[in-house]
């Protein structure tokens, strides 16, 4: 069965059905009355978010950065979207239904013995589909797990990839003191802290692909170059923030 077909998967691609887009809806003015009165953010770089699709990246250190993220550009969790893995959320029923209230999640299957058994194009089909959608819009973060604040670590080519495959462009974002709030590790917030999110200028797959025609090569060439552009916008700014 073609993936777009299939049943599993059809809130990604269509018109969700009311009963997550009301949960989601209710979650995320939950988080915006915590960003607001709880744990005050600031958020600079609003006027630099696409009138679009994006890939939303940042830094990560807390359980909070995707909720700040969707708060910060000011998209529901009806219009944003996160990879998981498809065997843990996926393949159980109930994971699948109950995390999905809350949260759109693309599946994306790990590698066994550097084999996927749902391929990649499949999740790429499915987060074209999402996003092309009522302009909806990828939660990333390069560096593929929560890291120690201030310190970043080497990122991945996902987002870039992603970027390239799908012509949409990546907001880059830096975040600041979510760690304070619910540190790694934590069961429980933290004392009330202000937190602060950046939003950079989007990045344009198309400023490192210099040809109509890109050969395999000029392809990987120009995620490699994305990806590294990326992560350097980003550290420049967790350096003047962190010291």
């Amino acid at each position: 069965m073609d993936v777009l077909n299939n049943p599993k998967y059809s809130y990604l691609i269509k018109k969700q059905p009311f009963y997550y887009k009301i949960f989601k809806t209710l979650f995320y003015y939950y988080s915006k009355v915590v960003f607001s009165l709880y744990t005050p953010v600031a958020v600079h770089g609003r006027e630099n978010i696409p009138d679009g699709s994006f890939i939303i990246c940042s830094n990560h250190n807390s359980h909070l950065d995707v909720a700040l993220l969707s708060v910060a550009t000011k998209k529901s969790y009806n219009q944003i979207a996160m990879l998981a893995a498809k065997d843990y959320f996926f393949d159980s029923w109930a994971r699948r239904v109950s995390i999905n209230m809350v949260m759109n999640l693309v599946p994306i299957d790990r590698k066994v013995d550097g084999v996927r058994k749902f391929s990649i194009q499949n999740t790429l089909s499915l987060s074209r589909a999402f996003m092309d959608f009522d302009k909806r819009n990828l939660i990333m973060f390069p560096e593929g797990t929560r890291g120690k604040p201030g310190v970043l670590l080497p990122f991945h080519l996902g987002a870039a990839r992603f970027a390239v495959n799908l012509n949409k462009p990546i907001l880059p974002a830096v975040i600041y003191g979510s760690h304070k709030v619910w540190p790694r590790g934590k069961i429980f917030f933290s004392w009330p802290r202000k937190i602060k999110v950046f939003i950079l200028k989007p990045i344009y797959p198309n400023t490192f692909i210099k040809k109509d025609s890109p050969s395999n090569n000029d392809i990987k060439s120009a995620i490699k170059d994305m990806t590294h552009f990326l992560e350097n916008q980003i550290k420049e700014k967790t350096k003047l923030l962190y010291g």
